[in-house]
């Protein structure tokens, strides 16, 4: 035992106490790692094996002979926890419309890491690994503070109208409705996003992928083709606009549906409408041959026909998971106006 199992901090064979919290490491020790207690319960199987299986999970395990790269390379990975995190995040996204490419970005990060380790001597946290985490804790406490600030003020402003008691009956089924909608937004918001990276429907047979398309591979493999030729280079951008749009605007709604205010719910519930509006005008697009071959966007919708036994049954996800965001969105509006 190295390490003390009540703080962590690092001890050493002789110490019969913690220097750190005072634990009784001696006590510990007689109980878990001798043979006396198992002994002493010996005819109690029930107690024998849960000590054994105690002891086999507080088992530590060394090499036999440490590598010192792969000791740096962990203790990089350990000290830039927050760097590791987001690049987890790109990888996936990467990997959602590009295997090849997101496993090839995967092994260069680890050949550049072993090639840092090696050179460098002392590891230490890169001050941009600070600065993310700060970043991140910034933005995810004034997140949640605002939404429980919002919860507050609604408690103060019902209770300066009404009596005490009816209040709290109230504000509790204010609450409970208010957190019941926020997570199906949520929910939609989330859905929103996994469709748009996920493959389904029939596979596809491309130059260098063989499977499922997912909206994101179709929609750069189409800009790709667009931007090939000056003619339509433009539908290509706006291919490009078009599916960024996609992707924020269910991000900006979960902002806004956890920020709870007024403004914020009007802007989520106009986004919503706009993603709803549009998709239900591109699906009744590519299903007249009339419409889809006239207009700005008849580039796209000719060329989404080819994939649309790929992107079909993603699309129509896409078209509802957006249609019932819009609908709950709409319900929190007019409930809180009211």
């Amino acid at each position: 035992m190295t390490t003390c199992p009540n703080c962590g901090r690092s001890i050493t064979d002789n110490d019969k106490v913690c220097p750190n919290c005072q634990f009784n490491l001696q006590k510990y020790r007689d109980t878990f790692f001798t043979d006396q207690h198992q002994t002493a319960n010996y005819e109690n199987k029930n107690t024998a094996k849960k000590i054994a299986s105690r002891e086999a999970y507080r088992k530590e395990f060394y090499p036999k002979k440490q590598n010192l790269t792969i000791k740096k390379m962990l203790q990089w990975m350990h000290l830039n926890s927050m760097i590791v995190f987001l690049l987890g995040i790109a990888l996936l996204l990467i990997m959602s419309f590009s295997r090849s490419i997101g496993w090839i970005c995967f092994f260069a990060l680890l050949v550049w890491l072993y090639a840092v380790c090696v050179r460098t001597a002392d590891i230490e946290r890169y001050t941009v690994d600070e600065r993310l985490t700060e970043k991140v804790n910034q933005i995810g406490s004034n997140l949640f503070n605002n939404v429980e600030d919002s919860k507050q003020k609604v408690k103060s402003r019902k209770r300066s109208t009404k009596g005490e008691q009816r209040v709290e009956e109230e504000v509790a089924t204010v609450k409970k409705h208010f957190n019941y909608v926020q997570l199906l937004v949520i929910l939609m918001a989330v859905i929103n996003l996994v469709v748009l990276f996920t493959g389904s429907g029939a596979s596809v047979t491309d130059i260098s992928y063989s499977g499922k398309m997912s909206i994101t591979r179709v929609a750069f493999g189409l800009a790709g083709r667009l931007f090939s030729s000056s003619e339509t280079m433009l539908s290509g951008v706006i291919v490009c606009v078009i599916w960024l749009l996609i992707l924020l605007f269910p991000l900006i709604i979960t902002y806004n549906t956890l920020k709870d205010t007024a403004k914020g719910r009007q802007i989520s519930f106009v986004l919503s409408l706009i993603e709803t509006v549009f998709l239900v005008y591109l699906i009744y697009r590519m299903s007249n041959s009339a419409l889809s071959n006239t207009g700005i966007l008849k580039n796209i919708t000719s060329q989404l026909l080819l994939y649309a036994v790929s992107i079909g049954a993603s699309t129509y996800f896409l078209i509802l998971s957006s249609v019932m965001m819009t609908i709950l969105l709409g319900y929190n509006l007019f409930k809180n106006k009211n």
